[in-house]
């Protein structure tokens, strides 16, 4: 942002400096003469005497200002060093005369009165008493201030560069000060060498005359005056340094009054008023009675622009002593440490910089997040802009400020509150908020803990009197809460309770929101945190009593809208509502007591006054109670009795009542009471509110069913499923006595009582009305039509008389007849019970009969089954029982044979559920006899017994079905050995049983054979293998033969169990043998278990075909495989032992004489097998060799499988001819493979001898042979090749390292050369094995010797053994493997000596004829022979001559000058030798290397050297005309002329800096629109539309095409963002600001009108009216508007489409976008709309003659969420404002069309930053 004029001043109150005083002074134009010649002699003697100029002996101190002044200038330039603050603590340091207002002014201006060439200048004027001779020597020299160690005499300045800052924005200070007209540069002096502090006298310019003019001839020139010429790249930051000084710097400073900053350009039409910042008035407020502290209140006013802002500051000032730990060298002369806190009331003066927070007199870059400001003698860093946290002096000043802090703060808040600030005012200067800052944090912990103990915070106790407490006692409440207690304190209520409160309120003033950070910040707990509190306070002030019925309404709404409080635990104890106990008074109920008192109301009068007579009559049951009238009127008449009720509902259970619900309620009650009477007078009030229509007939049952009764027995009865009728006269007191036998199943019986009249609320009732009553609504019953509960019938279990039990079968036919449900226990307690006469006494109806005389016969058989069956005696039931037939059968009773039959079936089953006695299993054999000779058997009844348990076995009682009968004791006693088999206990039953075979069959009992068959499904055998015997073995094996081919299963099941008795124990048959003498001896060795025939017997052997069948080895191959079995078991349990093996080894012998083919299996057995033990573990034989001498020479460093005689012994080498058929390998051919798997490691050259070489010469030729394994080859090679075992001339190598020497390179090389083969060790046998050797990579060929050379010449440094190795590569026509490898080259040193250096081949060059590149390149021709250096041309790439890369080199030493300058001529040399030799890599190489290009102003023939990105191509014409205004930049490129560089043309060097990366104009502009929103702004006719359906088309049209091929969703999207886009027209020219981004920091800015231009934030298209009205004939509308649609729809696609889709829009603009015309457009470009896109285009609501609404434009935009750019109304230039997510915008200017040039200068000769190349401009 441009800077403005600003003056800052400092002035006391009462002591205003007048313009006469300042008239006193003397100007410095009228010094006297004899002072400036004084000062001129001593000028003179500086430079003569110090720094020896003119002088004929150096001075020998010169040398050390030199490296001074060095050292001053690297440290000048490594501080981030703020010159301005360093000239403003000078003038503070600085001496002023008595009298004068001590003032620094700073002058900027654009004319260069020095003459050196500036584009602007800084004058600096300062009234001091002027420069002496002391400061003027102390400037002139290095680290001699003359203010050390003056610190405690107010000196500021401390950190030595002082003035000499100044260097960072000037070359040549001017210092004009009593008499002295000096100068310094900051180039060293041509005569003594030195810079920065050597003085020289300014004689002529400039002129005070000059200085005058720009000061103001009005006014006196101050004493001293600083010109500082600025660098060309420091006046922006000058200029930005001067509007950042911030206006605060005055409040500290205790010299400076005045300090102002103004500007002076060459127009005077841009000077702009001087405006003013000072401070008013200073009072001294308070001076402790230590003097250790004072305040004081200044006011500090800014005056510019005609408005005046002012800030008021409380400055409070303490003295702390500096403690021992905190001493710092740079302060020993201080001993107090003054610290400052400044209070500002209002908003602070910054002048659009940061809020400063910490001051060292002057302000620091420090933001501490404080609203107060921090002033101290802090130690800074040389920025100024930090202070040192570090630092013990800075530890010690920070320890102090919470202290100050408080004692500033306190003096506010208690002492000076009425005379500087309210309470409020200094609340609002509490840190509440965290600094980013650890150390600052810990000043706002320290402050908040002192502060903790203090009472300061004011509180409201509504006694009109002042209070103060502390952060612990203070509470923040609800302004609600608040207005009750005011309202409450007009009405009278006393509050005094407030005192006995812990915590006090805080007062209104700060219980505000803005304040809410603050009191979080002190610990005063939030309004959420202080609902304990609103309890308290209602308590101890009585409020509830206290108030009025309509406050107490307002305090029950307050807690309503404030459900937190509430709800607290102890404000839930608090007596807080209203009601009436029992006997009538008002009482206090709380929320914790809602489960004890209930609260109800009724909205009719009379139901409400009866039901609190009820109420009172039933004595307030349950703690219900009723609104007191009052309250109730309250209530209802309150304007929100809604929320109350419902608030009371939810914490009091506050509910309307009806009679009805009252009712409910009280027989609720009476079910939790014993009190009998409660209980009638429930009924008398049912009874009296049916009378009094308070409750319908309807309601009544319900209610009667529903309420308690008392029942015959006088008790209460809560619970009622079924009402009797009244014992007396009812029948079923006939039937069960006069008690009622279901009173437990809640059958009740009405109680006589109620038969009695009685009294209730004041009226009566006549006798038995209440009895009808209930017997009515009770719907009481009596038997037949009782229907029974589902329990025992108690009185079925008595005997009952002929009449009773009539009763009882009428009411089953009753229950029955009606189809009721008789419950399951009733019935059957009927059924069971003996309440039925028989003949034998009383019995159940279940076990009665009534038989025919054939079934009197068969009972008389079977009296021992059914012995506990009677029969019905039909006498005592007087020949009426047959009426009740179906009824008696209904309960069990039996009629006639069929029954008697029917009886023992039944008898039968239940016996067959358990276990059944020998003598009932006898007797149901024989019934089942019986039954068979009849043909009477029934199926489903024989299949019961036969899955019975009843039947007796040795595993229990089974079932007949499955059961096994064995007459064999032997076969019994196997089966149940082995078998789980149910098996008949014959012990049990006798041998009687076998001859019911028939009857067993039949009950599915299994006999004889058939046992065989369960066998296989049910064995199992026993845990200890001891118990098995011979005969189960048999049984077994007897058991497959008996099955034969359907034994699969069995014969599974026995193969893998242990029950076989062999050699070995009890074994699987899978692992036995049944011994055969043919086989024995392997069987021995071999420990294979063998089948124990004397356990078993030689019958054993007549099972030999069942024993094979189950898997156990009868012949020689099964035994084989038994054996191998074996073998592989011992080696993978380790038992192989040596004795083993040789025992094999000799049966391997044994048998080798008779040779078997069928001991084929296990030889492969042992072959693949890792049985033998090597030294490099098992093995098997093929892997393992028989050690023999031959092996001795590479065993020591070859890892070999040899087997290890120290485990078996020497026997083993007795064995050969067996190993050797087994494959173990004997000769030591063979083992070649070995050799290669073993070589493993680096072969270590101390195991090598030269027959160990050879020997391993010896293999690599085997294997080159006879191998076919080439990865195991290639291994070999591998480890052979990574281990320096070939002995060289130059030690032991690799092989790939070695060259085997052929005799015939003597007369080129020597052997000394190179690391040869040293064949004198391993005699003339080397030679016979090149091919080995080559194929490990000894070099035996010339090529692959060159290729070794070529990397071994770098390690020779001789000349003579470098020469003959050049001689050798030249002789074979070496070429290097890698042609772009950078190659190093042996130059001779050129004094002669074998000496040299090996440099770069890219060095070298074989020819300088002219000497050119001497100190550069290296000639080749100088140190070899003629022959030799086409060797170095074709194998090491030397260029003949110098290359492109030389010439560039020569341009970089072009750029590497001071002022980047050169001349045409020498541009003209290099772009000739560019152009002639122009290349592809040519151009890459440029654009690599190539960072300035030369370039021009449009006012100088100069040609400065810029880079690249910061200088353009000018494309554009217009454009370049826009910016060519702005002078003194090189912005574009430079082209030759004609005469200069004729040899090409211009344009094609045009083309070369595009190539190189260079911009074009028109693609580095990036524009913004601006239109003053106080202009006039017209809604367009709509008819006159520009975007309607046929633009659309076109564009839906286009996109979808080849040339873009956008998807359909994106297309509609773009379509979309067209038709949001709302058109206004305007008056007034649209300016838009062209900015071109040369980095990313540095823009240049000119303006321009636009005729059409789309508004991205806005989503506006802002068109010219002057331009709209002849849009037809105006085709810069038409192409500024086609323009802006493309590029705003297809910002993100390449230029040719944008390009492209705005001559479309062209042409159809000319035919008004008719949708006709549009189609047939589209059509000529080859485009169409797809489907989607018609439907789309429909959907849009656009008609095909329709045209868009273009809206006017309003004159001040709303500010929506997306913060979009704001600008003030009625102003014409709009400041730059940063608004989050969107640019900043540009600063506008209406005064005309034309380009504007900006008054921002850049810095153009720098090299870009790494930034700026990655910004890319807006197409």
């Amino acid at each position: 942002m441009p800077w403005k004029k600003v003056s800052f001043s400092y002035q006391r109150k009462g002591k205003r400096k007048g313009m006469a005083t300042l008239k006193k002074e003397m100007p410095i134009e009228k010094t006297s003469i004899m002072a400036t010649e004084a000062a001129r002699l001593h000028i003179e003697k500086i430079r003569t005497q110090k720094f020896s100029i003119g002088a004929k002996s150096p001075n020998p101190l010169t040398e050390d200002l030199h490296h001074a002044v060095t050292s001053l200038s690297a440290e000048l330039y490594a501080k981030d060093v703020h010159f301005l603050m360093e000239l403003i603590q000078n003038a503070e340091d600085n001496e002023y005369k008595q009298g004068v207002e001590p003032t620094l002014e700073f002058v900027f201006t654009t004319k260069d009165i020095t003459g050196s060439g500036a584009p602007a200048t800084l004058l600096v004027f300062n009234n001091e008493v002027g420069f002496s001779e002391k400061n003027m020597e102390s400037i002139c020299s290095v680290g001699r201030s003359t203010k050390k160690g003056k610190r405690h005499l107010g000196f500021i300045g401390e950190k030595g560069i002082g003035f000499k800052s100044v260097f960072l924005v000037t070359i040549q200070p001017h210092i004009f000060s009593n008499g002295y007209h000096v100068r310094f540069s900051e180039d060293p002096d041509q005569d003594c060498g030195i810079g920065y502090i050597v003085p020289e006298w300014v004689g002529g310019k400039p002129y005070l005359s000059t200085i005058c003019d720009i000061y103001g001839s009005d006014k006196v020139l101050p004493t001293t005056i600083i010109l500082l010429p600025l660098k060309p790249e420091k006046v922006e930051a000058v200029k930005a340094q001067l509007s950042e000084l911030h206006p605060e710097l005055l409040l500290f400073l205790s010299k400076i009054k005045r300090l102002s900053v103004c500007g002076n350009t060459c127009n005077s039409k841009e000077d702009v008023n001087v405006s003013d910042i000072f401070i008013s008035t200073e009072t001294d407020h308070v001076a402790l009675s230590d003097k250790s502290a004072d305040s004081r209140v200044l006011h500090l006013s800014v005056k510019e622009d005609g408005a005046e802002e002012t800030c008021r500051y409380y400055i409070w000032r303490e003295t702390f002593p500096v403690k021992p730990a905190n001493e710092f060298s740079a302060r020993n002369d201080v001993k107090k440490c003054v610290i400052s806190i400044a209070f500002p009331f209002g908003e602070r003066l910054k002048r659009g910089t940061s809020a400063v927070g910490i001051f060292a007199f002057l302000p620091t870059a420090m933001i501490t997040n404080f609203p107060f400001v921090i002033q101290a003698d802090f130690v800074l860093a040389s920025s100024r802009e930090t202070i040192l946290l570090d630092n013990k002096w800075n530890l010690g000043i920070l320890e102090c400020i919470p202290s100050a802090f408080f004692h500033a703060f306190i003096s506010c808040v208690k002492k000076d509150a009425t005379t500087i600030c309210s309470v409020a005012q200094a609340f609002e200067f509490l840190p509440a908020r965290s600094s980013t800052i650890l150390e600052l944090n810990n000043i706002r912990k320290l402050i908040k803990n002192m502060l903790q103990g203090e009472a300061f915070i004011p509180c409201e106790m509504f006694d009109n009197r002042k209070h103060f407490c502390t952060p612990q006692r203070a509470i923040r409440i609800l302004p609600k809460f608040r207005e009750i207690l005011f309202q409450m304190k007009e009405q009278g209520v006393p509050l005094g309770g407030m005192f006995s409160l812990k915590e006090n309120v805080i007062h209104s003033s700060i219980d505000l929101i803005e304040f809410t950070g603050i009191l979080d910040y002190l610990g005063v707990p939030s309004v959420d945190n202080s609902y304990q509190w609103y309890g308290k306070c209602i308590e101890f002030c009585n409020l509830v009593l206290s108030a009025s019925e309509d406050a107490y309404m307002e305090l029950l709404c307050f807690l309503a809208d404030n459900e937190k409080i509430s709800s607290l635990k102890d404000f839930k104890k608090m007596l807080l509502f209203k009601c009436v106990n029992r006997k009538g008074h008002v009482r206090l109920c709380s929320i914790a007591t809602r489960g004890m008192f209930r609260i109800y109301y009724s909205q009719e009068p009379k139901l409400h006054a009866w039901l609190t007579e009820c109420n009172i009559e039933f004595e307030c049951p349950d703690d219900m109670c009723f609104l007191p009238s009052p309250t109730l009127e309250a209530l209802i008449s309150h304007k929100r009795s809604s929320l109350i009720m419902c608030w009371l509902k939810y914490n009091t259970g506050l509910s309307p009542f009806s009679a009805v619900s009252y009712c409910a309620q009280i027989s609720d009650h009476l079910m939790k009471t014993d009190e009998p009477r409660f209980v009638i007078k429930l009924a008398h009030f049912l009874y009296h509110a049916h009378c009094k229509k308070f409750i319908m007939e309807s309601m009544l049952y319900g209610l009667c069913t529903r309420m308690p009764v008392i029942d015959g027995s006088n008790c209460i009865r809560r619970q009622k499923n079924v009402t009797l009728v009244s014992a007396p006269g009812s029948k079923w007191k006939k039937l069960f006595g006069p008690s009622n036998p279901f009173s437990e199943n809640n059958y009740v019986d009405i109680g006589k009582v109620y038969a009695e009249g009685g009294q209730f609320a004041g009226e009566c009732t006549p006798k038995g009305v209440i009895l009808s009553f209930l017997s009515t609504y009770t719907r009481a019953v009596d038997i037949p039509e009782l229907h029974p509960p589902n329990v025992v019938l108690k009185v079925a279990s008595s005997k009952l008389t002929s009449e009773q039990g009539f009763l009882l079968l009428d009411w089953i036919r009753f229950l029955r007849t009606k189809g009721s449900y008789i419950p399951a226990k009733f019935i059957e307690s009927i059924r069971d019970g003996r309440w039925m006469k028989t003949y034998l006494g009383f019995n159940s109806p279940n076990r009665c009969i009534l038989p025919d005389e054939a079934g009197k016969t068969i009972f008389g058989m079977m009296r021992t089954v059914v012995e506990r069956f009677s029969i019905l005696d039909q006498d005592f039931y007087m020949n009426r029982i047959t009426l009740y037939a179906d009824e008696l059968k209904f309960l069990g009773v039996r009629f006639g044979s069929d029954g008697v039959q029917k009886l023992l079936v039944d008898r039968f089953k239940s016996l067959a559920a358990s276990g059944m006695s020998k003598e009932c299993a006898f007797s149901l054999l024989m019934f089942i006899g019986i039954l068979k000779g009849k043909n009477m058997l029934d199926e489903a009844w024989l299949g019961v017994m036969r899955e019975g348990k009843w039947l007796k076995t040795f595993n229990g009682y089974n079932a007949p079905r499955g059961s096994v009968f064995l007459q064999s004791e032997i076969e019994a006693n196997a089966i149940l050995t082995i078998t789980s088999l149910p098996l008949v206990d014959t012990g049990f039953y006798g041998s009687n049983l076998s001859s019911f075979s028939s009857e067993l069959t039949l009950l599915g009992v299994v006999l004889d054979m058939k046992v065989y068959e369960l066998v296989e499904e049910s064995l199992n055998f026993p845990a200890d293998l001891s118990s098995l015997t011979w005969d189960s073995g048999f049984l077994i094996l007897k058991c497959i033969r008996y099955l034969g081919s359907a034994t699969s299963s069995l014969v599974e099941k026995t193969r893998n169990q242990r029950w076989l008795k062999t050699s070995c124990g009890f074994k699987r048959p899978l692992e036995s043998v049944l011994v055969n003498p043919e086989f024995m001896r392997l069987l021995d060795a071999f420990e294979v278990p063998i089948i124990d025939e004397a356990f078993y017997g030689n019958t054993i052997r007549s099972f030999a075909a069942e024993l094979k069948a189950i898997g156990v080895a009868v012949d020689l191959n099964s035994a084989l495989k038994l054996i191998v079995t074996q073998f592989k078991s011992f080696l993978s349990s380790s038992s192989l032992t040596p004795v083993k093996v040789i025992s094999l080894l000799e049966c391997i012998r044994e048998i080798n004489e008779n040779v078997s083919s069928q001991l084929q299996e296990l030889h492969q057995c042992l072959l693949g097998e890792k049985w033998l033990r090597t030294r490099n573990g098992y093995r098997t034989p093929s892997e393992s060799i028989l050690f023999s001498s031959k092996w001795g020479t590479i065993s020591l460093f070859v890892d070999l499988p040899l087997i290890d005689d120290s485990f078996y012994g020497i026997v083993i080498y007795g064995f050969e001819d067996e190993l050797k058929m087994l494959g173990v390998i004997t000769g030591f051919e063979g083992g070649a493979p070995f050799v290669a798997r073993g070589l493993t490691r680096p072969i270590e050259p101390r195991f090598v001898t030269d027959l160990g070489t050879i020997a391993l010469l010896e293999c690599i030729k085997y294997l080159m042979s006879k191998s076919n394994d080439q990865p195991l080859l290639d291994n070999f090679f591998s480890n052979l090749m990574r281990s320096k075992w070939l002995k060289t001339r130059k030690g032991y190598k690799k092989p790939e390292e070695c060259i085997l020497f052929d005799p015939t390179w003597e007369v080129i090389l020597e052997e000394t050369d190179a690391p040869m083969i040293e064949h004198t060790f391993y005699k003339s046998e080397i030679f016979m094995y090149k091919n080995q050797l080559r194929a490990i990579g000894v070099k035996v060929d010339p090529g692959d010797v060159c290729s070794l050379l070529s990397r071994y010449l770098m390690s020779l440094t001789e000349t003579s053994s470098i020469t003959r190795v050049y001689n050798f590569l030249h002789m074979f026509n070496w070429k290097p493997e890698l042609p772009d490898k950078d190659y190093q080259v042996w130059v001779i040193n050129h004094n002669g000596n074998s000496g040299g250096e090996w440099v770069n081949s890219q060095l070298c060059i074989l020819h300088d004829k002219d000497n050119v590149f001497n100190s550069h390149l290296y000639a080749l021709d100088k140190c070899y022979q003629k022959e030799l250096l086409p060797f170095f041309s074709s194998a090491f790439a030397v260029a003949e001559f110098p290359s492109i890369d030389d010439y560039m080199w020569l341009w970089d030493s072009l750029v590497m000058r001071v002022n980047s300058q050169v001349t045409a001529k020498e541009c003209c040399s290099f772009w000739d030798y560019i152009l002639k030799n122009w290349s592809p890599h040519t151009e890459d190489f440029l654009k690599k290397r190539l960072t300035k290009v030369p370039a021009t102003t449009s006012t100088s023939e100069r040609i400065h050297l810029v880079s690249k990105e910061l200088v353009f191509i000018p494309d554009d014409l217009q454009l370049k005309h826009f910016f060519s205004s702005i002078d003194g930049i090189p912005l574009f490129v430079w082209l030759p002329k004609c005469k200069s560089f004729s040899t090409v043309h211009p344009m094609r060097l045009f083309e070369i800096y595009e190539s190189l990366g260079v911009r074009k104009i028109s693609g580095s502009v990036e524009c913004h629109a601006s239109i003053s929103h106080s202009l006039d702004q017209y809604k367009m006719d709509p008819r006159n539309g520009l975007i309607g359906r046929g633009l659309v088309r076109i564009v839906l049209g286009f996109i979808a095409g080849p040339r873009v091929s956008m998807p359909v969703e994106e297309r509609h999207k773009v379509a979309k963002l067209l038709l949001d886009l709302s058109v206004f027209e305007s008056r007034e020219p649209i300016l838009v600001s062209y900015q071109l981004l040369l980095t990313a920091d540095k823009t240049l800015e000119v303006e321009a009108g636009k005729l059409v231009f789309w508004d991205k934030n806005s989503c506006r298209l802002l068109i010219d009216k002057s331009g709209y009205e002849d849009r037809k004939s105006n085709i810069k509308f038409v192409s500024c508007f086609a323009r802006e649609i493309a590029e705003g729809l297809l910002a993100c696609e390449k230029a040719d489409a944008i390009e492209n889709l705005s001559k479309i829009i062209q042409i159809g603009f000319m035919f008004e976008f008719k949708e006709e015309s549009m189609v047939t457009l589209l059509t000529s470009e080859n485009l169409e709309l797809f489907a989607e896109d018609e439907k789309f285009l429909d959907a849009a609501c656009l008609l095909s003659k329709q045209s868009p609404v273009i809206r006017s434009l309003p004159v001040m935009p709303p500010i929506d969420d997306n913060s979009q750019l704001l600008t003030q109304p009625n102003l014409k230039e709009s400041r730059w404002r940063k608004v989050p997510n969107y640019p900043d915008p540009p600063k506008f200017s209406s005064s005309s069309l034309y380009p504007k040039r900006r008054s921002q200068q850049l810095e153009l000769l720098s090299p870009p930053t790494p930034e700026s190349s990655q910004k890319k401009p807006r197409q």
